[in-house]
């Protein structure tokens, strides 16, 4: 069945459009089993006076094509770069984008490019308007058969969403309601900002797959709203969840949390209310919760979001399954730097780590 999210229609006359929908397939295999990885997205970092440099997630044993992140302008080998021991790195000629390490924090506020760092008197760069996708590279190569992702693998959700995987097996109409905060409204993935390649939202990338895997029909409404907290959620759920009388509710809460540095107690409890609010409605109703990515370890952002993790995961039980998106980006972090996975530099996942939850998420309702 083919799907085309509302953001997509708008710009398919744009050739990347159309060739960004056509690969959508490409870009939702699971990154932890494929053999090819897909634009793979590398900032590369200046360090001092060695040439700019990048971390793939995986060794390659051939690298396909290194191209700019909107997929238009590619970079040659030798000329603009070479790979070494699992990284990218820039040559003295080349034409690719990077940033300095200095560009990323420093001591002196940038106005309307900057917010404050954790380390006192430090500056975090911080855009909203595509400044982190124009100098970040999309990699496409094939990995090393060797080389395995050794971080958490979610598992196909069959015993914990029985209602929802029997209406998508049988062919009856699902409706689901993504509710959250700007990570779950697609902020700063290239959709949202009009750029090349288009890519839609997480949460309609996971209509598509589903859509693409099950013969029924798949409705979704996103209610979430930029900014918002825990706190919000629940004093919202019967407004603006219960009013679409849904049948799987994803729930993304936790990085505005963390930040506020709300208590994990706290944290939880307004969780399992938004989940009471909603069966109360209709008891029948399921939920996949999403332990919340990181937010970037130098700002003054990243609190104590890891800390959610554990009462989060001891909310799974039969209706309830989990996105743990918390080790799965912290498991990226060990190899990746963080600006190869963001939007802003700050609290956004790019087009690369939207995939992810995508993937993530994805995997708990497609064996």
């Amino acid at each position: 069945m083919v799907f085309l999210c509302p953001h997509l229609l708008s710009a398919q006359n744009d050739r990347a459009a159309w060739e960004a929908y056509v690969n959508m397939n490409h870009f939702l295999q699971p990154f932890w089993t494929a053999d090819t990885i897909y634009s793979e997205a590398v900032m590369p970092i200046k360090d001092g006076d060695q040439n700019a440099e990048g971390r793939l997630l995986f060794k390659a044993k051939k690298i396909l094509s290194v191209k700019d992140t909107y997929l238009q302008k590619e970079y040659k080998k030798r000329r603009d770069w070479k790979y070494r021991n699992g990284k990218i790195i820039l040559t003295k000629k080349s034409t690719a984008p990077y940033f300095t390490r200095n560009e990323l924090v420093f001591d002196q506020k940038k106005e309307g490019i900057s917010l404050r760092g954790k380390k006192e008197g430090s500056f975090v760069l911080f855009s909203e308007k595509g400044l982190l996708q124009s100098r970040q590279l999309a990699v496409t190569y094939i990995k090393k058969k060797t080389d395995e992702w050794e971080g958490a693998v979610p598992a196909y959700a069959e015993n914990l969403l029985p209602g929802t995987l029997d209406k998508l097996k049988t062919g009856r109409p699902l409706k689901i309601v993504f509710y959250g905060n700007s990570i779950e409204t697609g902020a700063n993935s290239s959709i949202t900002l009009n750029q090349p390649p288009y890519l839609p939202t997480w949460p309609e990338m996971i209509v598509y797959n589903l859509q693409n895997h099950y013969s029924g029909s798949v409705q979704f409404k996103n209610v979430s709203k930029g900014g918002m907290s825990a706190k919000w959620g629940l004093e919202n759920t019967n407004l603006l969840v219960n009013a679409e009388q849904p049948d799987l509710v994803i729930i993304g809460f936790g990085m505005n949390d963390g930040t506020g540095k709300v208590p994990p107690e706290v944290f939880i409890e307004q969780i399992k209310g938004m989940m009471q609010t909603v069966r109360a409605a209709n008891a029948h109703c399921e939920f996949i919760v999403i332990a919340t990515m990181l937010a970037n370890p130098e700002a003054i952002h990243s609190q104590i979001q890891r800390d959610y993790l554990k009462p989060v995961t001891a909310l799974a039980g039969k209706g309830v399954a989990i996105a743990d998106m918390t080790s799965v980006h912290g498991e990226l972090l060990r190899h990746k730097a963080y600006q190869d996975m963001t939007g802003n530099n700050i609290n956004h996942p790019n087009d690369y780590l939207a995939r992810w939850y995508a993937q993530v998420i994805g995997a708990l309702l497609i064996p």
